[in-house]
């Protein structure tokens, strides 16, 4: 059987938003190759929390390839699989949402979580985070790199298969009793920056309320909701959800927006983006008109 650790970043906490992928491949008693990707996830929504946590914004994976372009290529290798990963009920619903938002076929795949595996070999450890256990074993990495994360998840399962006298990594999944299906599961959209982001995956226009609801990217990547709406004035009225327009009527989306700067706008495609700018240059034109 295949052994490969796994790791997943996200964008935000909607889990099918991967932006990074790890993998580690393991054979007997060596981790013998290592891949890493950036991944465009399906809305360029990224929580400023994720950011904190590991560095990725939205700028960086505008041209990475998407999650379906990525899984052609991993998924033979993939089918039949032990995926190994720390904390793996996260990853294993990255994996899952994901597979399920672009409705995927997922193989016959099985988890085993380093977590779990810690607590029954090392009851002493005062942590079982990623860091603490690399730290013990003399592991080199840098954390939340998912590529790296991968390796040092490998590294110690690999330790803990050499702590219970086992060959492989997969004996000592077996033998404990850790072994779990992997399944695809429909994505769910959650709350805050999310939610917004898949509220807003196609224009939202009303006709009856003459809005026009639409999400703008801001500075460090935050997508804030903005709100067109028509007026017997001589140009639109423009609302907008960043900070600043709590303090000036003109924050610096409506000034990019009022300008005719459509470059941060948020769809889901660059024809999306397209019509989206043409309905708000139209807006603009007829309000002129008037």
């Amino acid at each position: 059987m295949t052994v490969v650790a796994i790791d997943f970043e996200t964008a935000n906490s909607d889990p099918a938003s991967p932006c990074a992928l790890g993998l580690a491949f393991v054979e007997g008693a060596e981790i013998t190759r290592r891949l890493y990707t950036l991944v465009r996830p399906p809305e360029l929504a990224f929580d400023p929390g994720n950011i904190r946590i590991h560095g990725i914004r939205s700028q960086d994976v505008v041209d990475a390839p998407e999650f379906p372009e990525i899984w052609r290529e991993i998924a033979p290798e993939l089918s039949g699989a032990l995926l190994v990963a720390h904390n793996a009920s996260f990853d294993m619903r990255v994996l899952g949402a994901t597979l399920g938002h672009y409705g995927l076929a997922i193989p016959p795949m099985r988890s085993f979580c380093t977590v779990s595996m810690s607590r029954r070999l090392w009851p002493e450890m005062a942590s079982r985070k990623l860091s603490a256990l690399a730290r013990h074993f003399k592991i080199g990495f840098t954390h939340h790199h998912a590529g790296e994360d991968a390796f040092a998840c490998a590294a110690i399962a690999l330790e803990g298969a050499r702590e219970a006298g086992l060959n492989t990594v997969e004996d000592l999944a077996e033998e404990m009793g850790l072994v779990r299906p992997v399944a695809a599961r429909p994505a769910r959209a959650s709350g805050g920056i999310a939610a917004r982001a898949m509220r807003a995956r196609t224009v939202r226009a009303s006709a009856s309320e003459g809005t026009l609801r639409f999400l703008m990217r801001g500075s460090k990547g935050t997508p804030y909701d903005m709100a067109l709406r028509a007026s017997s004035r001589a140009a639109p009225v423009l609302q907008c959800s960043c900070p600043g327009s709590r303090f000036r009527p003109d924050c610096r989306h409506i000034r990019m927006v009022m300008a005719g700067d459509y470059s941060e706008l948020m769809a889901r495609s660059e024809e999306e983006r397209q019509a989206l700018s043409q309905l708000l240059s139209a807006a603009f034109r007829a309000q002129v008109a008037a």
